[in-house]
């Protein structure tokens, strides 16, 4: 097939990939949600209700933000093997922007799990043993999470995983429930959030932008067959005609795989790239105690 005699098709692609981008980065969330009962940040999806309301259909994963009288909640979760691998491997941060504007710029952020060039332990590692073949990682080597801009806007701190000493009071958790799926949570204390507001006062009204950023594998990544427990199938990437992200909040990715000589999906593509989400919500009018 030529690829001129695809392109109408592509342009159909287009337009309905435009439309879901739209609705995964402001429709489905425009208040965060009030929990019913006490969070704990563990790793676990046990005590959110289900289903989760927001959903990005380009990276597949589902997502929600809540806030108490205290803290601001995310939770993200994923069931994809392959999606799992890049938030493992490639990395993954959530950015808060208390102006609610859909930008690093002013926000903070929580990186977890580092990326290659980030992570102190894999870097450690690499000094031990240069020219050491990569492997696959998996949840027990992201030993270390990092804090952007909290503080002053120059300020990061990287601090050891199930540590919740850090000043900012924040925590957070990864890890796998028994059906499979990778749960991230992470809670940060509004005060932190909005450090000039009377913790006596309501929250009510007030709007975030959050942003997750998923980084995509490393050329060289190694991922495991076989799912759960941070194993994934192969990934094959195949020659295609493709449509990257664009526009401020980014997020769209559409790619219309044409194999060559067989094999794997052009669709997993994806797994190479960057992605970021972006979700806009007015945070809930909720008092302290249940």
């Amino acid at each position: 097939m030529k690829v001129s005699s695809i392109l109408p098709i592509a342009l159909v692609f287009f337009a309905a990939g435009c439309s879901s981008s739209r609705k995964s980065q402001g429709d489905e969330l425009p208040t965060s949600t009030a929990p019913q009962q006490p969070i704990v940040i563990d790793g676990s999806d046990n005590d959110w209700p289900k289903p989760l309301p927001g959903f990005s259909k380009t990276e597949n994963f589902g997502y929600e933000i809540a806030n108490d009288a205290d803290n601001l909640y995310v939770l993200i979760s994923t069931k994809d093997p392959v999606e799992q691998q890049k938030m493992i491997q490639g990395g993954m941060t959530i950015w808060v922007n208390t102006k609610a504007d859909k930008s690093q710029s002013g926000a903070v952020g929580i990186g977890y799990p580092l990326d290659s060039r980030n992570d102190p332990d894999q870097n450690l590692l690499n000094e031990a043993q240069p020219g050491r073949a990569p492997k696959s990682a998996t949840l027990q080597d992201k030993q270390a999470y990092a804090l952007y801009g909290f503080g002053s806007s120059s300020e990061v701190g990287n601090f050891a995983y199930a540590d919740d000493s850090n000043p900012q009071g924040i925590r957070m958790r990864m890890d796998f429930n028994n059906s499979g799926e990778l749960i991230y949570e992470a809670a940060i204390p509004l005060t932190t959030l909005y450090p000039g507001h009377s913790s006596t006062a309501s929250y009510a009204a007030k709007s975030v932008a959050i942003g997750i950023f998923v980084d995509g594998l490393p050329p060289n990544a190694q991922v495991p067959r076989g799912a759960g427990g941070g194993g994934g199938p192969a990934i094959g990437v195949d020659g295609g005609v493709g449509f990257g992200s664009f526009g401020s909040g980014g997020g769209l990715g559409l790619s219309i795989g044409l194999p060559i000589g067989g094999g794997g999906g052009g669709g997993r593509n994806h797994a190479f790239k960057d992605a970021e989400v972006w979700q806009v919500v007015e945070l809930n009018n909720v008092k302290k105690g249940f």
